[in-house]
């Protein structure tokens, strides 16, 4: 608040100087003598700087913006061809504003949020940044590594720490959060089935480009669905207006109708998985019950290795417009590409862990040094030897290739200690009306859970906002009615970013 008012005040302070009036002029006199000569890139200066003071006195209502705009944010590349890099627009300019924003607030104001500090999902964010830096310094490709690195610190800087810091403040703000987040996929949905019905709703290759250029295929499209579907439900309970809740649930129905139509099954298997999760909630399963079964199910898998394996190269359905057929052809890895693929990339990932297990090849660089370790025998017609055909699809088989078991293993200890505090503590307030939000911010997550283990998608800035949003809203839960109660730390609730 005060770092705001400061910059405020002085804005306030310069105009109306005698510097301000000659400086316009002589910019008014420059511009246009360049214009004159075809040159008008001054031009531009002006509205930098309008935005820049906009950005600087509503920075709570450009965030939000930013959050309405995430869906709906389409690959500079789209625009511009023969480009050496490629950014999301117009969210990554914004991102990146908002990041330097709050390290300068964080330099002015010589102090960092003392309740968050205390939090371990503080440390094992450390931890998990920490190591892809060190990562990045071991990289084959450094610059292809630090790019990748300062991608993940502004997505967690965003849409963890700022929206951490709201949704401690008043936890409506999460409704805004969230409500902006949909108000722009609905959006994407309507365009995207626009597409379809153009050419063929129930064609699966229509769905595979519908969604562009807002998501990159039909996956990523279907992992956002699957995200938001529970969290949906969850607010279908906080509200006690009927119309309110009618116009939830329809709009429930459209994004499961939406998530159908995507032909996305790992989508579809991932929200059946979060599923399975709200029935271990619901019915009190005790994880030594589920780690019983976790086993016996492993220990029977590998005595029946070669039925299994018998059965799934018998397995010829190919994936379809057919619904049936196309969850059928899951376990196809004989004749259905999408699957032998996938086998490629892994497969391809496990033997780069091997070689390099500590450190890894570098973040980011899966895509451009994994072509020698693909087996030839799995090589499909999305092979490609050039690194320009995407990554590996596993969040935890390519930080193991890129960040060696050290990445992997931040990864899955932020996803553990996220589940282990949010369960406890909807176990241990079962009164606190934010409950069925935090429930399905849960289910919402073990989605992702599932949903990384065959694909990822944490460098795109759309399942970026929702799988970081998400934890910062359990987090700020957590901080406001877990055990912090007990030791009452000094916590800044001040909504001002």
């Amino acid at each position: 608040m005060i770092f705001k008012q400061s910059i405020a005040n002085s804005i306030k302070g310069i105009v109306g100087k005698p510097l301000v009036l000659i400086l316009s002029l002589a910019f008014i006199l420059v511009n246009t003598y360049l214009i004159a000569i075809d040159h008008s890139n001054l031009t531009l200066v002006p509205f930098a700087l309008v935005a820049l003071i906009v950005f600087i006195l509503y920075t709570k209502t450009v965030y939000y913006l930013l959050i309405f705009l995430t869906p709906l944010s389409v690959p500079l590349s789209e625009y511009i061809g023969g480009l050496s890099f490629d950014l999301w627009i117009p969210t990554e300019p914004l991102i990146l504003a908002f990041l330097l924003l709050i390290i300068f607030k964080s330099i002015h104001e010589q102090s960092f949020n003392k309740a968050l500090t205390q939090h371990p999902i503080f440390w094992a964010i450390v931890f998990y940044l920490g190591w892809l830096i060190i990562a990045s310094v071991a990289s084959k490709m450094p610059v292809v590594s630090i790019k990748y690195t300062l991608v993940r610190i502004w997505f967690i800087g965003v849409f963890f720490y700022i929206a951490y810091r709201l949704f401690l403040t008043n936890s409506q703000n999460f409704k805004y959060y969230f409500g902006l987040f949909i108000a722009g996929l609905v959006i994407v949905i309507f365009i995207s089935l626009y597409h379809q019905v153009g050419r063929g709703l129930f064609d699966k290759q229509s769905a595979h480009g519908s969604c562009n250029p807002y998501f990159t295929d039909h996956t990523s499209y279907g992992a956002a669905l699957a995200f938001v579907i529970p969290v949906v439900i969850g607010l279908i309970f906080i509200f006690r207006n009927r119309l309110v809740k009618i116009g939830l649930t329809t709009i429930t129905l459209f994004l499961l109708m939406a998530l159908i139509l995507s032909y996305s099954r790992a989508a579809w298997l991932s929200l059946v998985f979060g599923l399975g999760i709200w029935g271990i909630w619901f019915l009190r399963i005790r994880i030594r019950t589920i780690l019983i079964a976790a086993i016996s199910i492993t220990m029977l898998a590998v005595a029946f290795q070669n039925d299994i394996s018998r059965w799934l190269n018998n397995n010829e359905t190919a994936s379809s417009g057919n619904l049936q057929e196309h969850l059928k052809s899951v376990t196809n890895i004989k004749t259905d590409d999408s699957n032998v693929e996938r086998l490629n990339r892994w497969i391809s990932a496990i033997r780069m862990f091997r070689e390099r297990p500590l450190f890894g090849y570098g973040p980011g660089t899966y895509m451009f040094l994994y072509a020698p370790y693909q087996p030839s025998h799995l090589k499909t017609i999305a092979s490609s030897n050039r690194g320009e055909k995407g990554n590996a699809h596993s969040e935890y088989l390519g930080l193991m290739a890129e960040a060696g078991f050290l990445g992997a293993i931040g990864y899955i200890l932020i996803l553990g200690i996220v589940f282990y505090r949010g369960f406890r503590l909807i176990k241990n307030n079962p009164s606190i009306k934010e409950k069925p939000i935090i429930l399905g911010a849960l289910i919402g997550l073990s989605t992702y859970v599932f949903h990384g283990a065959l694909n990822n998608f944490l460098d795109m800035d759309k399942i970026a906002a929702l799988f970081w949003g998400l934890i910062a809203l359990i987090v700020a839960m957590d901080v406001k009615y877990g055990s912090y109660r007990k030791s009452k730390p000094s916590i800044d609730t001040s909504s001002k970013i």
